[in-house]
């Protein structure tokens, strides 16, 4: 985190949450309320400062105040470029475990320990070289995402399903 968040959470450690404002979308974009947030500055901000807490709900340390994030997805967005994993809003660098298919076609990867969900930009790509001569039924998902250098195991899950696993809570309120 920012050194002057940290200097603000110390000067004012009770400051009230703030749900219902903000949201990360499928994408890595963030939202305030209806719009979309293209202040380069702010998002780098937001990106710094995106945590989880015990509770499996995920925030933006604004200052003394965490604003509570809704997901449309996952805390990650991911995209495969250059043979590699990339995550939004936080780019670790870290391989990627297994993989899973909801029945809406959406693609996730557990990176970290955390869910991420693939950017659905990428998805023609990554299934055409992750997943040659799958004819897109999920009865005949194969078990393995066949990236180059980058196996996963792939499985099947609904988006409940991958939250509960993960311990993600979609859409804190207070």
């Amino acid at each position: 985190m920012d050194s002057q968040v940290l200097a603000a959470m110390a000067r004012w450690p009770n400051v009230p949450a703030v749900f219902g404002w903000l949201r990360l979308d499928a994408r890595g974009q963030w939202w305030i309320r209806e719009e979309r947030l293209s202040h380069e500055g702010m998002v780098a901000f937001f990106n710094r400062n995106y945590s989880r807490d015990a509770q499996g709900r995920y925030y933006v340390q604004n200052g003394p105040q965490k604003v509570f994030v809704s997901l449309d997805a996952a805390p990650l967005v991911a995209r495969f470029a250059e043979g590699r994993w990339q995550t939004l809003p936080c780019d670790d660098d870290v391989q990627a475990r297994a993989a899973f298919m909801t029945e809406q076609g959406q693609l996730f990867i557990e990176i970290a320990g955390e869910l991420a969900v693939v950017d659905d930009r990428d998805l023609a790509d990554i299934a055409a070289a992750g997943l040659p001569g799958w004819d897109g039924d999920l009865a005949r998902l194969p078990d393995t995402l066949q990236l180059p250098g980058h196996p996963l195991p792939l499985g099947r899950h609904t988006l409940a399903e991958l939250w509960q696993r993960y311990g993600v809570v979609a859409h804190p309120h207070a």
